[in-house]
């Protein structure tokens, strides 16, 4: 699909000993989590997602095809990946985080016999055996893919309204919402991303061999309790549910909390949140 690189370094580190792919909120960039980034321990090596149509690749048509999408990043990462590493899906990203998640299970090859734990990841951080993808999905702020509520009317409403809507029911960042004149410049990204979630149906499948981990603000009233135990749903390893004191936006409000929680949830010994 590209000749550019779908994941991208975030922050000035490298070479940590477990790498951990962001999927951004609708509309964003890999740049949009640098702040978070920055808030992990050293061990930690973050890499964003780095779609067409937004910040480098700007110039770029953003793409509008879920189903290939999903395929090219899962091919990217099986070829790419060094391992260990998790996946991190932030609010509508959580979304295409686990069709990933979900289309790396369908590629990767079955474990021979004798595969053990993967090298370098701390107990409860996942024992999958090497080759078998992320060693955990995390969730945030977004209901299981098999009840979530998605906004399908949204990506066709005219301008005005489109930004009206999408304000109201808490779809951007209020940073984002207050800067009006920077809506022409995101306009496009996001109408894509919403336009692919409206377009997304779900279809069952067997339970993934990944942990997932949800995390979840305590006042975020977009994301019911039934929602985010819904994501048990989807894989035969026990759920993770982790509060923060937050509303829906936990990067933006809370994310030394947020950053300590993803560490020790993938397996970083040295930090307990």
């Amino acid at each position: 699909m590209t000749s550019s690189p779908w994941f991208v370094p975030v922050g000035e580190r490298r070479e940590g000993r477990i790498r951990l792919y962001t999927f951004p909120n609708a509309g964003s960039g890999p740049a949009s989590l640098t702040g978070l980034a920055e808030r992990f321990p050293d061990e930690v090596e973050v890499w964003g997602l780095n779609l067409p149509g937004r910040q480098a690749r700007l110039a770029e048509p953003p793409p509008d095809d879920l189903d290939a999408l999903v395929d090219a990043l899962a091919r990217d990462l099986l070829a790419t990946a060094r391992e260990p590493y998790a996946l991190f899906g932030y609010c509508s990203g959580a979304l295409l985080a686990y069709l990933v998640c979900r289309r790396l299970a369908e590629l990767a090859p079955s474990p021979g016999p004798g595969s053990g734990p993967v090298s370098g990841a701390a107990p409860g951080a996942g024992e999958a055996p090497a080759g078998a993808g992320p060693v955990r999905l995390l969730v945030g702020s977004f209901a299981a893919p098999d009840v979530t509520l998605l906004l399908r009317r949204l990506p066709s409403l005219p301008s005005w309204l489109f930004w009206d809507q999408l304000i109201e029911l808490g779809g951007v960042p209020a940073e984002v919402a207050e800067r009006e004149v920077l809506r022409p410049l995101l306009e496009p990204a996001l109408r894509a991303d919403f336009g692919m979630l409206a377009g997304y149906r779900h279809r069952p499948g067997p339970p993934l061999p990944t942990p997932i981990t949800v995390l979840y603000g305590s006042r975020d009233g977009s994301v019911s309790r039934g929602g985010l135990l819904g994501w048990r749903r989807q894989s035969a390893r026990p759920l993770a549910l982790r509060e923060l004191e937050a509303s829906h936006w936990l990067a933006e409000e809370v994310p030394d909390l947020l950053a300590a929680v993803i560490a020790e949830e993938i397996g970083c010994v040295s930090v307990t949140a």
